[in-house]
């Protein structure tokens, strides 16, 4: 559970910076008002399942 929890933290990190990236090439589509608050909802679970697995440490 602790490993997958770092993995699930990583990969939404990474579609977080990936989504911050595309931000300044966004147009018209998909606005970039959608793009934020996919930014923001990335970077929440993120930031969840880093937590999880910290307390899964830390009860260990």
């Amino acid at each position: 559970m602790i490993i997958g929890s770092f993995i699930i933290s990583f990969f939404c990190l990474c579609f977080m910076i990936a989504t911050l990236l595309s931000l300044n090439k966004a147009r018209m589509y998909p606005p970039k008002k959608v793009l934020r608050q996919r930014i923001g909802l990335y970077g929440s679970l993120a930031f969840l399942f880093l937590i999880i697995a910290l307390i899964s440490i830390r009860f260990q």
